[in-house]
């Protein structure tokens, strides 16, 4: 590579060893735990750029990091970190820049990350402004809903410190920078929201003093609840909307408003209200007629008795049970996309890897080998087997994949689960309990996906009362147009600041090794995708997770069920199959399998496989969808066109999870799907499966 003043420079390779890239990937997503830790409880925007700056630097010993926001005139602003400055002059941290001007500038308005492997290989740095300390740089955009926030720049002494991984990692974390800076500015609107809000409740009391019936029959077209209570906390006045609580107005005149409140204690801020002090958009979770807890918003103001004798309080509450439960979804969606997208990939790679071992170890426990052999292989074997099922849990966590649902028991799909633990809380001293309501209908839901979600909520519960002799008890019940299973334990509950988190990715309270922190995201995922909610509540003492399910019998009444599998009895007759993956490892373990079966025919490219089809005498395609030249849609294409005969001979073979979605919208082939690891049955099922419809 030249530079400005024609000098030859050789730009170094970037790390891209299969370790190299491992330790890589690792430390970035352990730094972004500790950006995480850091970050906990930080709303300002400048707070949360200087705290992951300071992680950044502590943690990857970066040459310069430094975060630049674009301010209210539109100018790129450095508000974190240092920006590198030749010779021995101090760093300048606040350097600004117009959008589109240089690196950081373009980066911020094209909305894509640049990286330099190294700067004085590159002609953007032959004037010589950039620190001679500093080679590799990565910038990374800062995106926002409505265009773009900033930059995250990073640079470090040693030539190709940063590679490609880095962008797709690094980018990871400046979406999550662009969410959290999105909500910090949010933060503070909702604080202007709260000071209107308090501005309307000023105005709203000057009227109720000025026109006593004018009030009224405001209040009682209103959208809130709103109670008066007078000096001794009973109930005065309640508008038609006390309905929400469970309550009519003849219902709740003349009790005390304790009776609202889990625990029967009046809340602080209608104590302060009675004795003079305003108090605004309280977050409060009041308990209904019925007992189940409701998220609101409440203000309490100061109002003199009608008759003079004392101080009560205006109290006005809106329901946000319903909004909050909306907020919770969205944001857990967000990280789980976010996390989903990085697990995926890794999965994928594993999963290739996996593909070997599953085939040959198979092909050895057919050999004639010792016993002792035999048994070594079958471990091996059946290790993949469970390294594969753990695969597919984090597929299916990164996808939500959709659920294969079925009519079925719901009370049979949880009595199978407590079956399954029974023995473990017998060793542990813990009393399990089931109460099964039999009035439940027959749903539909996938069963095993249900179990899934019972179980890991049982096991928790389980640890969390084992040594001390706890009780877990699990119930059903049908309630209204949903049905509920209630997991509940007498343990020490979960601390207050953990319950916002718990269905977070990663995030476990359990001793390391003991959790990996996917089981509530999965679990939360798998309900979501049934149409229901999972809640908790916990104290001391009594810790309760209820999901929640739709009792939708006329979706169960007329579900269908898939046609099983046609069983080709019959043995298949030998066929010549081209088979194509760009994996050189794969291409081989393939043709070793199939070698004994049919006459094969590797091949590693799109154009390879265009060129053989255009010779003919192909009887069944096993095509992978990640070729390295060309994308398999093309290829699916050229034979849709020039070899129609072959487009119901191609069996689809595929690791990635994004695959599966692509092959959703893609008309071009209805073949079977093969999803790696595979075993060597599926691969000889699926191709004797093409074989033998000729027959049919």
């Amino acid at each position: 590579m030249k530079s400005a003043g024609g000098k030859e420079f050789t730009v170094p390779e970037p790390r891209t060893g299969s370790a190299d890239l491992s330790a890589d990937i690792l430390e970035s997503l352990e730094t972004f735990a500790e950006i995480g830790e850091s970050l906990h409880g930080t709303a300002n925007a400048t707070e949360i750029c200087e705290q992951v700056v300071a992680v950044l630097n502590d943690r990857l010993g970066l040459q310069t990091c430094s975060i630049m926001l674009v301010d209210a005139d539109g100018m790129l602003v450095n508000v974190a970190g240092t920006s590198p400055r030749k010779g021995k002059s101090a760093p300048r941290v606040h350097r600004s820049f117009r959008l589109g001007e240089g690196i950081a500038g373009t980066v911020a308005e094209s909305g894509k990350a640049i990286l330099v492997p190294d700067a004085t290989c590159d002609e953007r740095f032959s004037s010589g402004r950039m620190a001679p300390t500093v080679r590799s740089l990565l910038c990374l955009p800062i995106k926002g809903a409505e265009g773009p926030l900033g930059v995250l720049n990073l640079s470090h002494g040693d030539p190709g410190f940063f590679g490609t991984h880095h962008v797709t990692v690094f980018g990871t974390l400046a979406t999550i920078l662009g969410r959290l800076l999105a909500e910090s500015r949010l933060a503070q609107k909702l604080a202007e929201f709260n000071r209107d809000l308090e501005q309307e409740v000023a105005t709203r009391t000057l009227e109720i003093q000025a026109s006593h019936a004018y009030l009224e029959q405001l209040l009682n077209s209103a959208s809130d609840v709103i109670l008066t209570v007078d000096w001794r906390g009973r109930v005065t006045f309640a508008n038609p909307r006390v309905s929400v609580l469970g309550y009519n107005r003849e219902q709740l005149l003349g009790q005390p408003f304790s009776v609202l409140c889990p625990g029967g204690t009046l809340p602080t801020p209608l104590m302060d209200a009675m004795t003079g002090t305003v108090r605004h958009h309280e977050e409060l979770v009041l308990s209904g007629k019925d007992g189940e807890a409701l998220n609101t918003y409440c203000s309490f103001s100061p109002l003199d008795d009608a008759d003079g004798s004392g101080r009560g309080a205006l109290v006005m509450i809106r329901d946000v049970s319903g909004s909050k439960r909306l907020e919770l979804q969205v944001r857990q969606m967000e990280k789980l996309t976010a996390i989903g997208t990085l697990v995926a990939g890794i999965a994928h790679e594993i999963n290739n890897k996996l593909v070997p071992i599953l085939v040959y170890s198979e092909l050895l426990q057919r050999a004639d080998l010792p016993e002792k052999e035999v048994k070594l292989i079958q471990t091996v074997h059946k290790s993949a087997v469970n390294a594969r099922h753990i695969m597919d849990s984090l597929l299916r966590f990164s996808r939500q994949e959709a659920p294969r649902k079925e009519v079925c028991s719901l009370n049979e799909v949880v009595q199978d689960v407590i079956n399954m633990v029974q023995f473990r809380t017998r060793k542990q001293d813990v009393t399990l309990g089931c109460e099964l309501d039999n009035t439940i209908p027959a749903l539909c839901l996938d069963a095993h996906q249900i179990a899934q979600v019972v179980l890991n909520i049982v096991n928790n519960a389980c640890d969390a009362v084992e040594g001390e002799s706890g009780t877990v008890t699990v119930r059903t019940e049908r309630r209204g147009d949903e049905v509920r299973i209630t997991v509940q334990d007498n343990g020490p509950g979960i601390e207050k600041e953990n319950l916002a988190r718990i269905f977070d990715p990663f995030f476990t309270t359990k001793e390391v090794g003991k959790g990996t922190g996917l089981g509530l995201s999965l679990c939360y995922g798998i309900i979501q995708e049934h149409g229901g909610d999972i809640q908790v509540h916990s104290a001391p003492g009594d810790t309760r997770f209820r999901i929640s399910l739709p009792a939708d019998t006329r979706s169960a009444m007329s579900a269908s069920r898939s046609d099983p599998e046609r069983d080709h009895n019959t043995k298949a007759p030998r066929g010549r199959c081209l088979v194509a993956d760009g994996d050189p490892t794969l291409l081989e373990v393939l043709e070793h399998a199939l070698a004994g079966h049919h006459d094969v025919v590797p091949e590693a490219s799109g154009s390879g496989v265009i060129s053989r089809l255009a010779d003919g005498g192909f009887d069944v395609l096993l095509l992978d969808l990640n070729l390295a030249d060309m994308p398999a849609e093309e290829v699916l294409q050229w034979v849709s066109e020039h070899r129609p005969h072959m487009s119901k001979r191609i069996v689809l073979m595929t690791g990635n999870a994004e695959d599966l979605d692509r092959l959703s919208q893609n008309e071009l082939t209805s073949g079977p799907v093969i999803t790696k690891p595979f075993q060597l049955s599926e691969v000889h099922r699926a191709v004797a499966g093409m074989l033998m419809a000729d027959k049919e």
